[in-house]
């Protein structure tokens, strides 16, 4: 055998090995790279806190408020059947109507061309301040830039 050709056949051999050896850890490390980047899930156990009693009856009394709901007869506000038992169902609803920042009673009308009831209990104090101020001068100052 030559040796030329014999270094050839060595060559051939070497890059032969090189490439399976370089496919098996290439395998490997993708393997590897595949466990690495699954999310790994992690069970938590949370503690349920018991709630006192007297704090879930202070806040259901602030939002419920203290009186018992009265059964309203049901009022015709439209010929809508449909939308009337809606009308109704609001009407009858269950929510505080005695604080400041309360829904608007269905009991008087709600456009009467008097002032706004200036009760700001319970509200918070930027919002008092916005509903208590006077906004004569500014109603007079768009009024004016609009050519009124």
């Amino acid at each position: 055998m030559k040796a030329k050709t014999f270094e050839n056949l060595i060559r051939k051999v070497v890059r032969e090995e090189i490439d399976y050896a370089l496919r098996r850890e290439i395998k490997t490390l993708k393997e590897d790279l595949r466990d690495e980047l699954k999310p790994t899930i992690i069970e938590h156990e949370e503690k349920m806190v018991e709630v006192p009693e007297t704090t879930k009856n202070s806040l259901r009394e602030k939002i419920m408020g203290t009186q018992s709901i009265k059964q309203r007869p049901k009022t015709n506000f439209t010929s809508n059947g449909a939308l009337n038992d809606l009308l109704n169902e609001t009407a009858m609803g269950d929510t505080n109507l005695n604080s400041g920042n309360s829904p608007v009673s269905l009991a008087k009308p709600f456009a009467t061309g008097a002032p706004m009831s200036q009760d700001t209990t319970g509200m918070p104090e930027p919002v008092a301040k916005a509903v208590t101020r006077d906004y004569s001068d500014l109603m007079k100052a768009i009024n004016k830039k609009k050519g009124r």
